[in-house]
């Protein structure tokens, strides 16, 4: 049989898509109305600045770069000098003409940002580590900066707050807020999931992910680190600047989850987790497993799991069941009464977020992520906080924690926060 019969009745979205998935790019991207002096001319030069220069930071750039043929990298900030320098280097190699960044535009420290902010770019790409997303998302907002903000958006729920009141100011100033959330702008994602939502498995009953991982990059401390600098370097491991592997990896498959259910969210979690193999100083103090229950007032189940331990088997699973039909979406597959598939391989999900953010930009009309990339960044968190203190939360207690992960000062001879395991039924729910 024909994959792609018994969808006829989804021709019409089909076609839709394909119109618009490069030009938008996501499914919940708001596009409004902005004012003329917005808009950017098509022979108008795009000053973009650079927050945050790891791996992650530099590809943005070169894909911001390459998203738009008129635009220029002109500053670039990180809180390790080398960093930055090293990433100016990389995106030099692939994009040179497009990048003038003098020395006395390379910017480090706490306060390196500001620098950036304060250069005279149009666009900002926040891409330093996730405890840092609110206030600079904020500031750059308050400035009146496009912005390109890298996945999670916050660490803790005064975080989420703060980046859902940033996301309403973005929307009254009609700024872009593209999100680091990729999957959103993915091709084929974007006709799968306008099937689901159009019926094509029936009413959704359940829903499932698991992602299981060998873990990341470690980095020994170097001679002369105060622990400030120690944990900035390896933040990853730091639930204060990281918000645990969960938060910073995880949230990609907890979005795609919210995004299958038309962007509702979760009613309660309860969750488990805890460290097995990733036991030694240099992994900091976070986990290196975690399940999680989320609970949706339809009566529907997440069940959602993620490990990294090495040596493990490795495996990727996104789906969700319905009253007629199940949707592997890894695979880009439907099954059931509505069967299809894709047959394309998977789009270049980060290139495509920056080529909708600065086609918006030319056209003048304005994209806003905020709102899906904040809730689906607290997902993650109260399934953290669940595990951490083994207490079922509701998502309204875990919004209104009060929990803050912020360290007193942000200097390098300043004391990060406290650097604990957390010991579910023991660590308190704040």
């Amino acid at each position: 049989m024909n994959s792609n019969k018994g969808c006829q009745a989804l021709d019409s979205r089909r076609g839709f898509l394909k119109t618009t998935a490069v030009a938008i790019g996501a499914g919940a991207a708001t596009q409004l109305s902005v004012p003329r002096a917005a808009h950017a001319a098509e022979q108008n030069t795009l000053k973009i600045g650079l927050v945050g220069c790891g791996g992650r930071g530099t590809g943005a750039a070169v894909q911001a770069l390459t998203a738009d043929p008129n635009t220029k990298l002109i500053a670039v900030a990180d809180a390790f000098r080398d960093r930055a320098e090293t990433s100016l280097k990389a995106i030099r190699g692939q994009k040179g003409d497009q990048v003038d960044v003098p020395p006395d535009r390379v910017f480090d420290g706490f306060e390196g940002y500001q620098k950036v902010i304060d250069s005279g770019v149009d666009i900002v790409l926040l891409t330093a580590s996730p405890h840092f997303r609110p206030k600079h998302l904020r500031e750059c907002v308050e400035a009146g900066k496009h912005v390109f903000a890298e996945k999670p958006v916050a660490v803790d729920a005064p975080g989420v707050r703060s980046v859902l009141e940033t996301t309403e100011l973005a929307r009254e100033k009609n700024l872009c807020l593209v999100s680091g959330l990729c999957w959103r702008y993915e091709t084929n994602s974007l006709e799968m999931m306008a099937r689901l939502h159009d019926g094509a498995i029936g009413e959704i009953t359940s829903l499932n992910t698991i992602r299981y991982g060998g873990g990341v990059w470690v980095r020994p401390r170097k001679e002369g680190m105060t622990e400030m600098q120690y944990q900035m370097a390896n933040w990853y491991y730091f639930t204060w600047l990281s918000g645990d592997f969960i938060t910073e990896q995880f949230v990609h498959e907890l979005d795609r989850m919210a995004w299958v259910m038309g962007d509702e969210y979760p009613v309660a979690c309860v969750a488990t987790g805890g460290r097995q193999t990733r036991t030694g100083p240099e992994y900091g103090h976070i986990y290196d497993h975690f399940a999680a229950q989320f609970e949706y007032e339809n009566g529907v189940k997440l069940h959602a799991t993620d490990r990294h331990q090495r040596g493990c088997a490795n495996w990727f699973t996104v789906e969700a069941v319905g009253t007629k039909g199940r949707c592997d979406m890894q695979k880009f597959e439907i099954t059931g009464a509505n069967p299809w598939t894709s047959g394309k391989r998977r789009t270049q999900m980060h290139q495509l977020e920056h080529d909708a953010m600065y086609a918006a930009l030319r056209k003048g009309d304005v994209i806003n992520n905020g709102e899906y990339m904040a809730k689906s960044t607290m997902m993650a968190i109260i399934a953290r906080m669940s595990a951490y203190t083994g207490r079922r939360l509701t998502w309204e207690q875990a919004m209104n924690s009060k929990q803050s992960l912020a360290p007193e000062r942000y200097t390098w001879d300043a004391a990060p926060p406290p650097d604990e395991v957390a010991m579910p039924g023991v660590t308190e729910f704040v």
